[in-house]
């Protein structure tokens, strides 16, 4: 296990009732970090605060793994990096903005270690938001910052590396077929939403346009690491972040009448997985 990832599982194994508060209180906070910016941001076109909701459904509608509470703070990290790099989106310098959102970006590897493709984020938000050299400067410090001392601090206890094992899609053939079909269900309306979106992508702002186009860019980096050999249970968690944000173009663009079912079926589905993953 990583460094923080190591605590928090000894932590979530000794007080198991605490590590569910924290795990509670994580996804609550995620949810409005994601819902704070369609808010803000005004994504939609219309005021909607479905992201919440739809952040909680989708974290918790799949298996999460034994380690859950690493899976959740890996993903509320996510949220916060991407809140964070959405606020650099402005005219003028966002050092501030930049460097805590690379901050949290690079705490992500040492919480959940196969989240380390997700760096990636880094570069596609400079491209994206058109950030100056100095705010990739000052990115590149925030995202080294964490991993450097993790290094440091691993040297000095004489750990090593370890290499990563395993199959592609081992995943998908690990966890139960409720929790694969929910899986499926929830990329089926993310596509669904980038195909509306792409459809009329001019339907939205030029900043609304570009932070969706980024939310993208986390979907395609989420499913690929739920592909890779490295991948458990936890990397779902992390794919509740930009589907919170995607799903809602598939709502708000079609009618009342038919996103009314396809929202309390899919609310249903998340239910039924809860139960059967905790209670069965």
């Amino acid at each position: 296990l990583p460094l923080l990832g190591g605590q928090l599982a000894r932590f979530q194994a000794a007080y198991p009732v605490w590590s569910k508060f924290a795990a509670g209180f994580m996804l609550l906070f995620a949810g409005m970090c994601t819902g704070r910016i369609s808010i803000r941001y005004n994504l939609y076109t219309v005021g909607t605060c479905l992201p919440i909701p739809l952040y909680a459904i989708v974290a918790c509608g799949i298996a999460t793994g034994g380690n859950y509470l690493a899976g959740f703070a890996a993903s509320m990290l996510l949220a916060l990096a991407t809140k964070n790099y959405c606020r650099s989106f402005c005219n003028g310098y966002g050092f501030d903005a930049i460097f805590r959102a690379s901050l949290y970006l690079g705490l992500m590897p040492l919480i959940y270690a196969p989240a380390l493709p997700l760096l990636l984020l880094l570069p596609l938000a400079v491209l994206l938001f058109r950030r100056t050299f100095r705010e990739v400067v000052v990115a590149t410090a925030g995202l080294l910052l964490p991993i450097f001392t993790a290094c440091y601090v691993s040297w000095g206890s004489g750990a090593e590396f370890t290499a990563i094992e395993g199959m592609p899609l081992q995943l998908f053939l690990d966890i139960p077929l409720p929790a694969l079909v929910m899986a499926g269900g929830i990329v089926l309306l993310d596509l669904t939403a980038l195909f509306f979106f792409l459809a009329d992508i001019y339907a939205a702002g030029t900043k609304p346009r570009f932070i969706l186009f980024y939310n993208i860019g986390i979907l395609v980096l989420a499913l690929t690491l739920l592909c890779s050999p490295a991948a458990t249970p936890e990397a779902f968690a992390l794919l509740a972040v930009p589907s919170a944000i995607l799903i809602p173009v598939f709502f708000v663009r079609i009618h009342r009448g038919m996103a009314l079912p396809v929202y309390l079926i899919f609310l249903a589905a998340a239910f039924a997985g809860i139960f059967l993953q905790y209670y069965i």
